[in-house]
C-alpha cells in the first residue's frame, strides 16, 4: 500500500464521510469516525500491512468502524441485522460511493442525476431536494429511488465485478463499452 496518508485522505475522505453521514446523522460523530478510519489506515501503514485494493479496504474499515460505533451505542446491536437492513452498507452501494460515483451519476439523465447527487453524495435531506426541484416530498423520494435503481443498473452494465465468497465486491473494472466513464477515469488519473 502506498502510505502517503495525505494523498489517501485527499482522494477518499469525501466519499467515506458521505458514506458515514448517511448512517450517522450527528456530524460531529461522523467526523470522529472518519478520523478513526484514517488512524487505522496509519496503523496499517506503520505495520506495513499488504492491502491489495485500498478502496475496498477503506470501505470495509469504515463499515466496521460504524458497526463498532453502533455497538457502543446499543448493547443489543447485531452486526448482521445492521448489514442486512441498511442498504447503504451493501457491497454494491459501497462500490458506488467510490471514485467513479460522480462520473456514473453524470451519465444518468439530469432529472435523476441531480437529486441522487444531492441525496446520496451531498447528504441533502429529501425535503430540501423537493423544495429545490419544486416537487412534492413523495415525488422527490420517488425520483431518488428511481435514480438509485438506474445507477445500479448502469453499474452492472458498465462494470466487471468480482465477488469474494461472502458476496462482497473485491474488484471492479470498467468495461470497454462504457467509454465516457473510462475517459473520465483516465482524465482524473492524469
Amino acid at each position: 500500500m502506498n502510505c502517503d496518508i495525505h494523498s489517501i485522505y485527499q482522494r477518499y475522505s469525501t466519499h467515506l464521510l458521505a458514506f458515514i453521514r448517511q448512517q450517522i446523522k450527528d456530524s460531529s460523530s461522523a467526523d470522529d469516525l472518519l478520523q478513526e478510519v484514517f488512524l487505522k489506515t496509519m496503523e496499517s501503514c506503520i505495520s506495513e500491512k499488504e492491502i491489495k485494493n485500498l478502496k475496498s479496504w477503506l470501505f470495509q474499515v469504515t463499515r466496521n468502524t460504524i458497526a463498532d460505533y453502533f455497538r457502543l451505542q446499543n448493547k443489543d446491536f447485531r452486526e448482521e441485522e445492521y448489514i442486512n437492513l441498511n442498504h447503504l452498507n451493501s457491497a454494491d452501494f459501497q462500490q458506488i460511493l467510490s471514485d467513479d460515483v460522480s462520473d456514473m451519476i453524470s451519465l444518468l439523465p439530469k432529472e435523476y442525476a441531480l437529486p441522487l447527487q444531492w441525496s446520496d453524495i451531498d447528504g441533502i435531506p429529501q425535503k430540501e431536494i423537493a423544495q429545490k426541484l419544486d416537487i412534492t416530498l413523495p415525488g422527490a423520494k420517488s425520483r431518488v429511488q428511481r435514480a438509485r435503481k438506474k445507477l445500479r443498473d448502469l453499474f452492472f452494465e458498465c462494470c466487471e465485478v468480482e465477488f469474494d465468497a461472502q458476496g462482497n465486491i473485491v474488484s471492479c473494472e470498467i468495461k470497454s463499452h462504457c467509454t465516457p466513464l473510462l475517459e473520465k477515469r483516465n482524465n482524473r488519473k492524469n
